[in-house]
């Protein structure tokens, strides 16, 4: 009996200070977070005078102002476009590499697992520069294609591995059964493993939405023109045209990462349960 009350205490306790540490680690996050939205309610002498703490006085027009001077009306469907093409072809890439990397026999299957592991191994700045001068002669440099052409190959050998992980735990019986129903191996992909790996699919579209909203390196390389911009790249007005000016600052911060906010506020679940599923039981 004493050693049950024990094993109960000893539990209780670090049950206590596993949610403690997590509580303090979500402080940690949440708070900056918080003061950032704070702070784009401010006047640009408030945040510079008490960067910490609530505003004196609410100021409400610097999102109309900041949205208007970033121009970031255009900038939302430059990045919204850029990210749902980038996004449509990473999935039936990788969609089709992962399945016939971890389901079909053939000689180079070893090779491009391989490949895929030592191309998520090497910095992307490394290639910033030859890929510019590529990109140059084909005369693709500030346009579209260029960030959509070097987004997707960025995000395909990450992605090809994590789906192909997820894949290889489905039980290659299901496949087989759909090949005595009729169903060739494309069939069987969108009938059987498809449906099943519906939430992987899912966690990668918004790895990909996610890495192609965040990223500012390369855009701000290959992309000149204003009215091609992407969300990303509209700090730059702030900090250099119109001088440094916090709330503004704030406010573009603000207006940056509230889609990737709203997207995992809406997805979180489907998320985790992608990121956690590794394998199907029958």
């Amino acid at each position: 009996m004493n050693s049950g009350v024990k094993n109960g205490a000893k539990y209780k306790i670090s049950s206590f200070i596993k949610y403690v540490f997590l509580i303090i680690m979500a402080l940690f996050a949440a708070v900056p977070l918080f003061q950032v939205f704070i702070n784009a309610f401010r006047t640009d002498r408030e945040c510079k005078s008490m960067p910490l703490g609530l505003p004196k006085e609410w100021v409400f027009n610097n999102f109309q102002e900041t949205w208007q001077i970033g121009g970031y009306a255009t900038a939302y469907f430059n990045s919204l476009l850029t990210a749902f093409v980038v996004i449509v072809v990473v999935l039936v890439v990788v969609g089709l590499g992962a399945y016939s990397i971890s389901k079909l026999e053939f000689k180079m299957r070893g090779f491009f697992t391989a490949y895929f592991f030592v191309a998520i191994s090497l910095p992307g700045f490394l290639y910033i520069v030859p890929d510019y001068f590529v990109m140059n002669k084909l005369g693709l440099v500030d346009t579209r294609w260029s960030l959509m052409i070097v987004y997707t190959a960025m995000q395909i050998p990450f992605n090809m591995l994590l789906l192909r992980t997820f894949l290889a735990g489905i039980p290659r019986e299901l496949e087989e059964a759909a090949k005595i129903d009729g169903c060739n191996e494309l069939n069987s992909f969108l009938r059987v493993t498809l449906p099943i790996a519906k939430p992987m699919f899912l966690t990668i579209a918004i790895l990909v939405f996610v890495n192609v909203w965040n990223e500012f390196l390369w855009s701000n390389t290959f992309i000149t023109s204003e009215e091609l911009k992407l969300v990303a790249t509209r700090f730059v007005k702030f900090t250099g045209e119109y001088g440094s000016n916090m709330a503004r600052i704030y406010t573009a911060s603000v207006i940056t990462i509230a889609p990737v906010i709203i997207l995992y506020l809406f997805f979180s679940r489907k998320f985790i349960e992608g990121m956690t599923s590794g394998s199907v039981k029958g």
